[in-house]
């Protein structure tokens, strides 16, 4: 038989008595806090019962010609909450009871529970019922008619639920703590019996370690050699796991850079095999990672003159880059190549930048520039022309130079209405035009746009109509800008439409939308132009182009954008357009 000071008791009967003595104390402290919760369960429960039978009988006491009335409800009550209910009068009468004849039954007026509702507003009782001979709790409360007790609401529940629900946990407690202490002894046999076996425990440990379980540790249970041993194993087994840790960290963080990059990278060996790669670079060349990784860096991008670049890379140990249009990544890349060295070319580093939207926006300042050049240089070309025949002959000709200065006039008028365009185009793009939104009538808006243009459209020829539609909504815009909007459609619809044509303007609701429409019969425009009308300086041909700056459907588009709409044009060749824009009923902007 094993000594009780042996290690294995040492460490089995502290455990063994803790773990038994705080089942215990917790078994107590449950116990006792079900019977309280119980018990302030059942108060509540008989409180409000009290209460309700207190409200129900009052008429019932306040009306002596019908004696029997307040037994008769009590006893009905009482059946259906499966509770016993008395109502005593103000001197201790029993008027009716739920379980017994109120005849039977004598005063109550020295109850307890009686007394105490009375003298404070509620009474309560824990005893003895000879009545219905078990253990029962009162509850009491006055039952009043203006301030003046007339009687005793009182009901009771038998103690006997609380009690069955202490019990139920107390046997549950037991047998936790009796299960808990076959698991223990359980335990600790197994524990008593691996401290024989240190040596065992440390080779078996370093087996897992050498696996990749770096978080093995072995308890120190000794100052002799083993738990010299155990010490000096933990220590190492530490010191690995921080180290890997600290490792993995490292890569987490490279990961992540990686991933919120918005370049591309792909890293490969010194022969050229992708080893890593990242979000961006896979989304530019349309991979994933698991299909490069491991394969050649041209099978991966299908790109010869990227693969070129890495191999002058590896070759010759220096950066390389390279400006050019993948057509594999359909983009505009600069790729760039860094060797990774130790004392060669361990691989390299290819990193791939995005600058298609650059060279579309160098493209767009190149066009606008060109664009406003040309604009400009028509009525500049004009005024030179006119200023110098003004100087060369017309100077005593009052009527032929004024005419010239009108000229001038129109052409000056002209440049200035394309400057006040761009920088009303330049302030919406920005976000620094500023909306005034009110309630606008749709109905009225088309209205007015087409009193203003109907002298134009007679001068033309063409039929400018509305299409009323009832009932359409307020919107909240910024009045003057649809209009402006309104009007520019309208415009451009008559001035492209043929004499005998006719523009219509309608709305309609869609929806959550409102969508105001402007279809006319006029030229049409081709499909190979229709996706760049909205364009800025963009000119059909020059049939459509007719003197316009070709700013206006830039603007109307920025401004229908600005109100959180859209807009868009239909349209075929010959056979007329429409153009459309939408507006959110609840006046929703951007």
């Amino acid at each position: 038989m094993k000594s009780f000071h042996s290690l294995q008791w040492r460490i089995s009967i502290p455990l063994v008595l803790l773990i038994l003595g705080s089942m215990g104390v917790l078994g107590f402290y449950l116990v006792d806090f079900v019977r309280d919760a119980q018990i302030d369960s059942l108060h509540t429960r008989l409180e409000i019962q009290a209460k309700l039978t207190a409200e129900a009988v009052l008429p019932l006491i306040l009306s002596p010609e019908k004696p029997d009335a307040v037994d008769d409800f009590v006893k009905s009550l009482g059946s259906e909450t499966d509770t016993r209910i008395t109502v005593i009068a103000a001197d201790g009468t029993v008027l009716g009871d739920s379980e017994e004849e109120p005849l039977k039954m004598e005063n109550h007026a020295s109850r307890p529970e009686v007394i105490d509702a009375l003298d404070s507003g509620i009474g309560e009782s824990s005893r003895y019922s000879i009545t219905l001979g078990e253990q029962m709790t009162y509850l009491a409360i006055p039952i009043t008619n203006q301030g003046e007790p007339v009687g005793i609401a009182r009901v009771a529940l038998p103690l006997t639920t609380v009690e069955d629900s202490v019990n139920r946990v107390a046997r549950t407690v037991i047998l936790a703590t009796a299960i808990t202490a076959a698991l223990v002894v359980l335990a600790v046999s197994l524990i008593a019996r691996k401290t024989t076996q240190p040596i065992r425990e440390t080779t078996k440990a370093a087996r897992k370690i050498a696996s990749g379980e770096l978080d093995q540790k072995i308890p120190v249970r000794t100052d002799d050699e083993s738990g010299q041993l155990a010490q000096a194993f933990n220590e190492m087994s530490l010191s690995l796991q921080e180290k890997i840790t600290t490792i993995s960290e490292e890569r987490g963080k490279l990961e992540t850079i990686l991933s919120s990059m918005v370049d591309g990278v792909i890293m490969t060996d010194s022969e050229g095999t992708v080893m890593l790669t990242n979000p961006a670079a896979e989304r530019f060349f349309n991979f994933r990672k698991d299909e490069a990784v491991g394969r050649h860096l041209i099978e991966v991008i299908n790109d010869y003159e990227i693969d070129e670049v890495l191999k002058s890379c590896l070759k010759t140990a220096h950066e390389q880059s390279i400006q050019l249009v993948s057509t594999q990544a359909r983009r505009f890349l600069r790729t760039i190549a860094i060797p990774l060295m130790t004392d060669r070319p361990t691989g390299a580093l290819v990193l791939f930048q995005d600058l298609t939207e650059l060279r579309s926006l160098q493209t767009m300042r190149r066009e606008l520039v060109g664009n406003i050049s040309h604009e400009l240089r028509t009525p500049l070309a004009a005024i030179k022309a006119i200023v110098e025949t003004i100087q060369d002959s017309a100077i005593d000709d009052k009527e032929t130079t004024r005419n010239f200065l009108t000229k001038v006039d129109s052409e000056i008028e002209r440049m200035t209405q394309m400057v006040a365009e761009l920088t009303q185009l330049s302030r919406i793009e920005s976000g620094k035009a500023e909306l005034k939104l009110t309630p606008v009538s749709p109905n009225l808006l088309i209205g007015e746009v087409i009193a203003q243009l109907n002298p134009y459209a007679g001068r033309q020829g063409v039929a400018l109509l509305p299409e009323p539609s009832a009932d359409l909504p307020l919107v909240y815009v910024d009045g003057e800008r649809i209009q402006q909007v309104l009007t520019n459609l309208a415009h451009n619809a008559i001035k492209f439409t043929p004499q005998g044509g006719k523009v219509i303007v309608s709305a309609r609701l869609e929806r959550d939308s409102l969508v105001v429409s402007v279809a006319d019969t006029g030229i049409g425009i081709s499909k190979e132009d229709l996706p760049h009308v909205f364009e800025r300086f963009y000119k059909v041909d020059k049939a459509r182009s007719g003197g316009g700056s070709g700013l206006g459907l830039a603007i109307a588009k920025h401004i229908v954008l600005a109100h959180g709409g859209d807009i868009w044009a239909q349209s075929e060749e010959g056979k007329g357009a429409t153009f459309s824009f939408s507006l959110p009923l609840q006046g929703d902007t951007r």
